[in-house]
């Protein structure tokens, strides 16, 4: 995989504890260094009294949020590391093979993480629980044409920034230590639990819990994804057009009641 992996022998559990403990530092530092670069934005919005829960607050801090998570694995790397976390590998005219392999697994990617989130959704319905809403879709139903940013912005901001955080910068740092499995479980989860503040507060225990263990089993597919084709340019693909296709398909339904994936 991208990160490099050292060999198992000799390792104690101080070894497994400081990388755990550098993999939660990533994805807390993500969140942190967020909340920091969008303080400008609080003052600004602050100042012409306008509300950062309007179409314009939300495509800003999710495009501020994308950036900042990418920044933060770029400075523990080039700071705190010095180890090679990230491996992106660009379409290339002189390889058309390899270019045309690297489109078939973000076509089977995008597909199967479709099929992915509507089975774990008749899962969850079998066990009673029900993914909670994210407080995104509450701001899109009041004012669709956020839909339209949050399309666009999903393959700007979005896929960048949460695969290289989550897969790029966790995930890698466990696979030092981890099996690939274990490492693709690690990253998940911190992938879901992650995802806990974005529910609103009407779905209660249940929807949350609901949402976590779906946006979990959507990142054991990127993850697996990652993993096996040692390219984080095809999990940010498929993440961004599986979020582009669920922002769509809300505009639609929001303006002409329109609608076949279950959010």
């Amino acid at each position: 995989m991208a990160a490099e992996h050292v060999d198992a022998g000799g390792r104690d559990w101080r070894d497994y504890l400081l990388v755990l403990s550098v993999a939660l530092g990533l994805a807390a530092g993500g969140f942190l260094a967020s909340n920091l670069l969008s303080l400008p934005l609080v003052v600004l919005f602050s100042a012409t009294d306008l509300s950062l829960e309007s179409a314009a607050g939300y495509a800003l801090s999710t495009l501020v949020q994308g950036i900042a998570f990418v920044l933060v694995v770029l400075g523990y790397m080039r700071y705190g590391d010095h180890l090679r976390l990230l491996d992106i590998r660009w379409p290339s005219l002189s390889q058309p093979r390899r270019t045309l392999r690297d489109v078939g697994w973000v076509v089977g990617g995008f597909v199967v993480l479709l099929v992915a989130s509507q089975a774990v959704g008749l899962a969850l319905q079998q066990f009673g629980l029900t993914p909670g809403t994210n407080r995104v879709v509450d701001a899109v139903r009041s004012d669709p044409t956020l839909a339209l940013y949050l399309v666009v912005l999903s393959f700007l901001a979005t896929g960048p920034g949460e695969e290289t955080l989550f897969r790029g910068g966790v995930q890698g740092v466990l696979r030092r230590v981890f099996s690939p499995v274990g490492a693709v479980v690690g990253s998940s989860a911190l992938f879901g639990l992650a995802h806990v503040t974005a529910i609103v507060a009407a779905s209660g225990v249940g929807g949350v819990w609901g949402y976590v263990v779906s946006t979990f089993v959507l990142g054991l597919v990127l993850g697996a994804l990652y993993e096996y084709t040692d390219n984080l340019l095809i999990p940010i693909l498929v993440h961004g057009a599986y979020n582009a296709v669920l922002f769509a398909q809300l505009y639609l339904v929001e303006t002409s009641g329109l609608g076949l994936l279950s959010p």
